[in-house]
């Protein structure tokens, strides 16, 4: 049986909490605070970033989007209090989380597969997320992180997950040429996972000067602003005529898209991380390149525990640098700016973050 003192009384009863009570309506509101059950703990929330996935469950353009909910899956903070059951987390406790918790017992889980788990628990679709002061997760979803890692750059292991998720998937050989579309986020922190396998060439592909220098810092051999010069002449004399052995497909409409093919070299891979405006958006393959050219095209959800674990020690290590990317700070009042801010990309947003 446990002490008191592992369930200390939150004083607190009732937290700030920005409530999305329907489609693109959000609203600060006073909200009880809620008691972690069995297995679940409750953290006091220090840190949480903005993403695009916001903004599109937002608008209701999910289907599995909920009202009324409260988004963010990408936040650090401290324990609260552990729900009874829970043996590997402590009030005070300095923690990060997954945006999503599996259940480890079904047939996916047993595979490795935890995105594709049958009794999936995600934020915000069936658990409220961190732009509240506190919220309650399964601890199954919760990461120790050490001292000398801020809360902002914990919150943002999610993301990075995200992007060293997308390098994996593609299978990146050493000398191969590797072609990363959209300078956002996830595609700078792809940019420094892709980097680690020593490919030959890698290149980003973007639109904004300012993110294609801060891809050179992040380890891109050549940048391309697409709107200054062809990115196809531009990728074809880079490799020598090769063309990309990876794509990874981080940002663009359809005209993008159809790059991704134009720049395959032969046995090429294309990973798709990037989320359309609209989860029905159909773009076009082109279906001669899967027999003569024997393409791939490869889709990517997120990230296993295991690849969320190898995140968070890379940045602890100082080997992704995911600081570089936050460029604006808010508090929850202020949220009405915090996403227009985030949205518009004003003043040269990359990452937007709330302090709470």
């Amino acid at each position: 049986m446990k002490s008191i003192m592992e369930f200390p009384i939150v004083k607190q009863t009732t937290m700030r909490s920005l409530v999305v009570e329907a489609p693109n309506m959000l609203a600060l509101c006073e909200r009880p605070v809620p008691h972690p059950g069995p297995t679940e703990v409750l953290i006091r929330v220090a840190a949480a970033a903005i993403c695009h996935t916001d903004f599109v469950t937002m608008a209701g353009q999910h289907d599995a989007a909920r009202f009324p909910s409260v988004l963010g899956h990408e936040f650090s903070g401290v324990v609260e209090m552990c729900g009874e059951g829970v043996s590997n987390l402590r009030p005070g406790d300095r923690v990060t989380a997954m945006g999503f918790a599996y259940c480890g017992m079904c047939f996916a889980c047993r595979c490795g597969r935890h995105t594709a788990c049958e009794n999936i628990g995600a934020i915000p679709f069936h658990i409220d997320g961190a732009f509240q002061e506190m919220l309650v997760v399964p601890s199954s979803m919760v990461f120790l992180i050490s001292d000398s890692l801020s809360f902002e750059e914990a919150a943002l292991t999610e993301p990075a997950a995200n992007g060293y998720a997308a390098a994996e998937r593609g299978g990146i050989d050493a000398g191969e040429n590797v072609v990363v579309i959209g300078p956002g986020p996830i595609g700078l922190l792809a940019l420094q996972a892709a980097a680690m396998r020593q490919p030959g060439s890698l290149i980003m592909l973007g639109t904004r000067d300012e993110r294609l220098t801060l891809a050179s810092r992040f380890g891109a051999t050549d940048t391309v602003n697409v709107r200054r010069s062809d990115p196809r002449e531009a990728v074809m004399e880079i490799t020598r005529g090769k063309g990309a052995d990876v794509v990874l497909f981080c940002g663009g409409g359809e005209e993008t898209w159809m790059l991704s093919s134009r720049i395959l070299a032969p046995y090429g891979r294309v990973v798709v991380e990037a989320l359309p405006d609209r989860c029905d958006a159909c773009w076009p393959v082109p279906i001669f390149d899967f027999t003569a050219r024997h393409v791939s095209y490869l889709g990517v959800c997120g990230f296993t525990g295991s690849q969320f674990a190898t995140a968070l020690r890379l940045i602890e290590a100082g080997k992704m640098d995911v600081g570089s990317l936050i460029t604006h700070r808010f508090s929850l009042e202020d949220y009405e700016e915090a996403f227009e801010t985030s949205q518009k990309r004003k003043e040269g947003a990359i990452k937007v973050i709330f302090k709470l």
